[in-house]
């Protein structure tokens, strides 16, 4: 379904998002945020940590509820970062809640509000999805309502990228077989051009590349010639 998009609402977000009256989108940003609301097929953000990806998925999410979509569901690897977002999405009024292997005492609640629509964003781990009961209960039951499917870290669906979390090519056999007309957004910082090549084949032939510069002016890498006395060592 095609959704007319709204830059002053989405220019509202990002200024609560990040607190700042005076924030702007960084470049890249606005045109990712109306990619995906519009409906106008797969993207893949590669941007350097830092830049903003989840203003892209949150503000998208919001967006696309304020017109009556149906939720998101974020397949994100790391728990500390699944915390982090569901803080960050609750600033923007965002509804956000996870179902992991640490908050088990809490899963027949999230699951009873994934149920009842009263959820923006879903966040699992790919080993979740993986996991047969939460395939046939919960995501049997609204993946004719999900808007938007976001890959964090798309990176470890390359052939290189999975040894870190194997359960990553789940995901490359799921996405083969949802709807061509799916909002789908991977988002990454760690991609060369041969795991983008991975992740075109993986994502679909007409994927949408967002790239930015990768460079980290505060980060430098130095080299340190040391000398040892082997006898004075040995003395």
């Amino acid at each position: 379904m095609s959704i007319e998009y709204n830059p002053v609402r989405a220019k509202q977000l990002l200024v609560v998002g990040t607190g700042n009256p005076d924030a702007k989108f960084r470049e890249g940003q606005e045109e990712a945020i109306r990619h995906v609301v519009e409906g106008r097929g797969r993207i893949l953000v590669v941007q350097k940590t830092g830049w903003g990806k989840s203003y892209v998925y949150f503000i998208a999410t919001k967006l696309l509820r304020e017109k009556g979509s149906g939720p998101t569901l974020l397949i994100s690897p790391l728990l500390a970062l699944m915390r982090n977002q569901i803080v960050q999405a609750g600033r923007m009024g965002i509804s956000a809640v996870t179902i992991n292997s640490e908050n088990t005492e809490e899963w027949g609640q999230v699951e009873e509000t994934v149920r009842n629509d009263k959820v923006d964003i879903l966040l699992i781990s790919p080993e979740r999805l993986a996991n047969e009961r939460f395939r046939t209960e919960i995501l049997a039951g609204i993946s004719e309502r999900i808007a938007l499917l976001v890959i964090a870290e798309a990176h470890c669906i390359s052939d290189w990228g999975h040894d870190f979390r194997p359960h990553y090519r789940l995901i490359e056999r799921i996405v083969r077989t949802l709807p061509a007309n799916l909002r789908l957004l991977a988002t990454t910082a760690t991609a060369n051009s041969r795991v983008i090549s991975d992740l075109e084949l993986v994502l679909g032939p007409n994927l949408r590349i967002s790239r930015g510069e990768l460079n980290r002016p505060s980060l430098q890498l130095q080299t340190i010639r040391l000398l040892i006395n082997l006898n004075a060592w040995h003395g």
